[in-house]
């Protein structure tokens, strides 16, 4: 993991094709790393880091399904969320899933380091767009909304979908088709967000004024 970190960091410094405006040392917000000027990360880099960052997610997924295995083996039968109802099932897979995924990115983005574990690791940071300094706490909370979007109408897709076809349906109606394809869409906008606008901003660093960067360490 710590050849790896280093690898990372090596890279983007190597990639940085842009640089943002240097920040004076006394207009630097309380807690915000010592770092002195950042770069614009190439699009694999960003990439890279999210792909770290969805195998801790998939590793939280993973200890869920060990879980519900756990409750099955006591129990002798699996959990039927759809017992529930479509509403209630939806929120308790928003509390066992979206929130805690919501909360590793907040705390991540919003913590000194500025960034998730992917992108410590690929030495990437959030800053507020606008001054490169440290975002504040609420535009991060904007940023992570934003970003779980897609994710959550996908969800808001499946859910119905089930239902409709656990109680024998075959036929959708139009507006949980639209849903439903626009779930599968925004993913894609996002990823060409990230790749060809130009400061590599996504729609969800738009919303919330952020942007992702390289940062270089004072004495590099």
């Amino acid at each position: 993991m710590e050849s790896l970190r280093k690898a990372g960091s090596a890279g983007t410094r190597k990639e940085a094709e842009h640089r943002l405006p240097e920040q004076s040392a006394p207009n630097r917000m309380p807690g915000m790393a010592s770092y002195v000027s950042h770069h614009r990360p190439k699009f694999r880099t960003r990439l890279l880091a999210l792909l770290l960052d969805y195998a801790v997610i998939l590793g939280w997924m993973l200890a869920l399904a060990i879980v519900t295995f756990l409750l099955y083996l006591i129990t002798g039968d699996f959990f039927n969320w759809l017992a529930l109802g479509t509403v209630r099932a939806q929120l308790l897979g928003f509390l066992v899933l979206v929130l805690p995924v919501g909360a590793y990115l907040y705390v991540g983005e919003g913590s000194r380091s500025q960034g998730t574990l992917g992108k410590r690791i690929m030495g990437l940071q959030v800053v507020d767009a606008n001054t490169g300094e440290r975002a504040s706490q609420f535009r991060i909370l904007i940023r992570t909304i934003a970003k779980l979007l897609p994710w959550e109408i996908a969800h808001f897709a499946v859910w119905n979908i089930v239902a409709l076809t656990s109680d024998g349906g075959s036929r959708f109606p139009l507006w949980l088709t639209i849903v439903a394809t626009a779930a599968n869409l925004l993913p894609f906008i996002y990823i060409a967000f990230v790749a060809f606008q130009k400061d590599k901003r996504g729609p969800h660093d738009l919303f919330a004024g952020t942007q992702v960067v390289v940062g270089t360490k004072a004495g590099d």
